[in-house]
């Protein structure tokens, strides 16, 4: 036989498949993270380095603390969810996990994407 025909155009103009989540890198451990605000997914890619912040419970808005600079994403997950399940998985050092995770109850994150 020969060579397969490729595919129709229409299946060629479709929608565009999500970009496929990031294998984790040495040394770094993976955490989901699930941000204050999951509008803010819209724009984060696989691939993509942000700067993860977090309010601490009972602190205001403007004063996040900065927990890991240039944190790679690995993937966006349920970033259309609207029933609170969507998350970033991210790559951090193992340090940068364990503040993560230790936050007190009531904390949020945020994120600045870098370009």
């Amino acid at each position: 036989p020969g060579p397969a025909a490729p595919p129709p155009a229409e299946a060629a103009s479709g929608p565009a498949a999500p970009p496929a989540a990031l294998p984790l890198p040495d040394g770094a451990v993976g955490v989901p993270i699930r941000l204050a605000e999951p509008a803010a997914l819209a724009v984060v890619r696989p691939g993509a380095q942000l700067d993860l912040l977090a309010v601490l419970a009972g602190r205001q808005a403007g004063d996040a603390d900065l927990l890991a600079p240039r944190a790679l994403v690995l993937d966006v997950v349920g970033a259309g969810a609207t029933d609170g399940s969507s998350a970033l998985y991210l790559a951090l050092r193992p340090e940068q996990a364990h503040r993560a995770v230790g936050l007190p109850e009531g904390s949020r994150f945020a994120i600045v994407v870098r370009g």
